[in-house]
């Protein structure tokens, strides 16, 4: 009985101080956590609590949007309608001038033809205009001379032979001969003076006339090309309209586009409202509870079952050495004897 007393007490004293040795490991591994422990528990339960009111709360309900005031409406609507009347403008403009291609052609076709016309024999046009013109002229020119040789100088020799009575003499018609040489004479230095008037007036005619045409087409060619400026006039007239009225439509479609954006917005913060603040709770609150790289170990010690086999194994050893527990005698708590090695306390 004494060797199962002595072994259930040494089994159960050992057991306890094993099992304090190891509470006393888990106390140390988790200090940090337990130190935090208190705080973190509070911490969760406001921070519950500030949930719950930030649900019951929800998104917020006021108005999100500044709408266009009645200046920026009234000034994209005004500016749309000009815009309007100035494409109408400017498409008029260009419907009145888009004839300009076709006089440059006209143009360009009567400038070849001056330059043809001035390639022409003027000198020779003027000779032949000359030629045709300077014998009335001359005629008149010479009236007087061919008057006073008629009637006076050939009838004054003729007379002054009858009265000598040489009416057919040679010297007689020696006189008349040189009479007439010197009309012809006459006749010809004013006919030549005539025609080179004639040739200079021609030339001065037909060069002041080549130099009005071209003064002319150089006009024309001028207006068309004002013409041509209107209608540049007019295309940026309808472009400038078509800009007025799409940065109008523009601006009215982005006031439209912000009220669509911000429904939708709102759309998504109240659909989404709590399950962001879930997620904050969670990573913000709930994940930032202390950690430890220690496990806490669960303890396993039994005193009292560690004290039954230390008895069970205290009363085999008194019965394998019987004289060392008082000679031998069995007492009304010995067994039958056991094989030492059947008992694993005994191995």
């Amino acid at each position: 009985m004494w060797g199962a007393i002595i072994g259930a007490g040494a089994s159960l004293l050992g057991s306890k101080m094993q099992s304090k040795a190891q509470d006393k490991a888990n106390a140390a591994n988790m200090a940090s956590f337990n130190q935090y422990k208190p705080y973190v528990d509070a911490n969760l339960k406001g921070s519950e609590a500030a949930l719950g009111g930030v649900l019951n709360t929800g998104a917020y309900q006021g108005q999100t949007l500044a709408a266009p005031n009645q200046f920026q409406t009234g000034t994209a609507n005004t500016m749309g309608n000009y815009g309007t009347n100035m494409m109408n403008s400017g498409n008029a403009m260009m419907g009145n001038t888009a004839g300009f291609g076709n006089n440059a052609n006209s143009l360009y076709g009567q400038y070849q033809g001056m330059s043809e016309a001035a390639q022409q024999d003027r000198l020779g046009n003027a000779m032949n205009y000359a030629s045709a013109n300077s014998g009335s002229l001359v005629d008149a020119a010479m009236r007087d001379d061919r008057r006073n040789l008629q009637e006076n100088t050939l009838t004054g020799i003729d007379m002054a032979a009858m009265g000598s009575g040489n009416m057919n003499s040679s010297r007689a018609g020696v006189a008349e001969a040189v009479a007439n040489r010197a009309y012809d004479d006459r006749r010809a230095d004013v006919a030549t003076n005539i025609q080179n008037s004639l040739i200079d007036r021609s030339l001065n005619q037909q060069a002041q006339q080549f130099s009005d045409q071209g003064s002319a087409l150089q006009g024309a060619g001028q207006a068309n090309q004002s013409i041509q400026s209107a209608y540049g006039v007019g295309m940026n007239t309808l472009g400038q309209g078509a800009n007025f009225g799409m940065n109008a439509g523009n601006a009215l479609q982005g006031y439209n586009q912000a009220q669509l954006n911000d429904q939708k917005q709102q759309f998504e913060n109240q659909r989404d409202f709590e399950l962001d603040q879930r997620k904050g709770y969670q990573s913000g609150i709930l994940g930032k509870a202390p950690e430890t790289s220690n496990k806490f170990q669960a303890n396993m010690n039994n005193p009292y079952a560690a004290a039954l086999g230390g008895g069970m194994a205290g009363f085999g050893f008194q019965q394998q050495y019987p004289d060392f527990f008082g000679g031998g005698q069995q007492t009304s708590f010995a067994r039958p004897q056991m094989n030492p090695t059947a008992n694993p306390h005994m191995r």
